[in-house]
């Protein structure tokens, strides 16, 4: 089995350097666009995807439901996969969190894991890295030999901490695997056992005029 596990397009939040977490942001024009060419390019290659798996927030509902008009894929949503729950932090610009002591928290949470602590509204690293390995061992492996491609829509939180997993990262190299928006990472699932094909790999061909109302 290939998973293709992939980010959403890009939303105003994105655009404005703002938090999102479980904030439930639609795509803006620009993540519409990068959603319908990067299917574009799935269809350049003849990409074709025996399921979906997709988090219910509606940025990533979007974007897998514009890659999969037309077809027969069915969408399955799964709350394993939603964005990690950064509590306070959502709402937040990201440039603020390193200059306003009362942040200090969430500055932790993005810069140095090691020392965040999640309050009650929030989620820490632990409860995100259970859900992920749930989702892959519970779900996704069971049925190993069923798919040939399943397509996996979700957010740059959750991607990390499958790449973590699977790469062994210490908790301070999270954040630095960088996700843009309709990026793309190929894992292999095979006898068991799984494998990082490809990294954030972009599907989508800009023209000149396009590039510079991409983030």
């Amino acid at each position: 089995m290939l998973i293709y596990l992939m980010r959403h397009g890009e939303t105003d939040y994105n655009k404005r350097g703002l938090i999102q977490g479980r904030l439930d942001i639609p795509l803006n024009e620009n993540g519409f666009m990068l959603a319908r060419l990067t299917r574009e390019g799935f269809d350049r290659e003849g990409l074709a995807f025996d399921y979906c798996y997709c988090s219910p927030l509606i940025r990533a509902r979007q974007t897998a439901e514009i890659l999969l008009a037309g077809t027969n894929t069915p969408i399955i949503y799964d709350n394993r996969i939603c964005e990690m729950n950064f509590a306070e932090g959502e709402g937040v610009l990201l440039k603020d969190i390193s200059v306003k002591p009362e942040y200090q928290n969430i500055y932790n949470l993005f810069h140095a894991p090691d020392k965040y602590r999640a309050t009650e509204l929030g989620e820490d690293y632990e409860v995100l890295f259970q859900r992920v390995e749930s989702f892959l061992w519970e779900e996704l492996a069971p049925h190993e030999r069923d798919y040939e491609r399943v397509l996996v829509c979700c957010h740059g939180g959750i991607i990390r901490a499958f790449l973590a997993f699977m790469k062994k990262l210490r908790l301070s190299e999270f954040w630095d695997n960088h996700q843009p928006n309709c990026s793309v990472n190929i894992i292999e699932l095979k006898d068991g056992q799984l494998d990082i094909l490809e990294e954030h790999r972009i599907y989508y061909e800009l023209s000149e005029d396009r590039k510079g109302t991409i983030l």
